[in-house]
């Protein structure tokens, strides 16, 4: 019997093939995922201080992520965390490649509490310090100009100012902004973002916040509190605050890294980022007292 190749068949045929080829590309084939060795990771105090410890991941390689067991995280290969408090702390090490990941644990013990780094000025205008209720809680202070703004990334010859456009007073009411609370805690370094139910957010990332809606030329958000969370201050050629998790501080850029311009027992301003770079925002707080 003489077989006949029709030009269904042939068409077919290539169907097939290109669906077979087109799941092959978009199921590219995975590494291989870290091994046990990768994980590890070595710790010793610093020159300066038993309580300052300096964590060192095996792998600077891959990805390295940090929970130092006292409420603060970090990422990279050589990272430090402070342990005011005496105690055993769990300190956990994950880390990724294309292929997984993996996670190690262990217990270092601080041998005595050093109430000097509890004693930071920073930490103490921040919370209120070893002598006050142990938190303080922080609001945009909407009744002066300047309280929010934009300006360049990088800043021009100006310097850190919102050159692009400030507020007037109260120039955002019922945006899911001004009712914020935001609650620093000495005691584990504990972050709480209070919403009261919603939050205020820039229009290009409104679409990760689902039942956002336009309000004021960017956009209002249902969003719970963010309860539990972490904060840590870096301090360097800069002071940066961040704050874990998603939560964040004023006005959602996508990013939870702050600049401190000025932080008084009274008053903190601070400068931001956003998350597709070009812009700095401006925020003023004060504590609720």
């Amino acid at each position: 019997m003489k077989t006949i190749f029709t030009p269904f068949i042939a068409i077919t045929a290539v169907v097939l093939l290109f669906a077979v080829n087109a799941c092959k590309k978009e199921n590219p084939q995975l590494g291989n995922p870290p091994s046990d060795t990768d994980a590890l990771f070595t710790y010793a105090p610093s020159d300066t201080n038993d309580n300052v410890i300096i964590f060192t991941a095996a792998n600077p390689d891959i990805i390295n992520m940090w929970d130092f067991g006292n409420g603060l995280k970090a990422e990279g290969a050589s990272v430090s965390s402070v342990y005011p408090n005496e105690g055993v702390y769990t300190v956990t090490l994950s880390v990724f490649n294309s292929g997984g990941s993996k996670t190690t644990t262990q217990d270092i013990t601080i041998d005595q509490t050093d109430p000097g780094l509890l004693d930071n000025p920073i930490f103490t205008m921040l919370t209120g310090g070893v002598d006050g209720p142990g938190f303080k809680s922080w609001y945009i202070d909407s009744t002066v100009s300047g309280h929010f703004g934009v300006g360049p990334d990088p800043v021009s010859e100006l310097g850190y100012t919102p050159e692009w456009w400030s507020a007037p007073e109260n120039a955002k009411p019922g945006c899911g902004m001004y009712d914020d609370r935001y609650v620093f805690y000495l005691n584990e370094y504990k972050f709480d973002m209070v919403t009261n139910g919603d939050v205020y957010v820039h229009n290009t990332i409104a679409d990760q916040y689902p039942g956002s809606f336009e309000n004021l030329a960017d956009f209002t958000a249902p969003y719970d509190n963010r309860l539990n969370e972490s904060w840590s201050i870096t301090e360097e050629s800069d002071t940066l605050l961040s704050v874990s998790s998603d939560s964040f501080i004023g006005f959602g850029t996508g990013v939870n890294t702050y600049k401190i311009i000025e932080l008084t027992d009274t008053s903190m301003q601070l400068v931001f980022g956003h998350h597709e770079g070009g812009l700095l925002w401006y925020l003023k707080l004060k504590p609720e007292l």
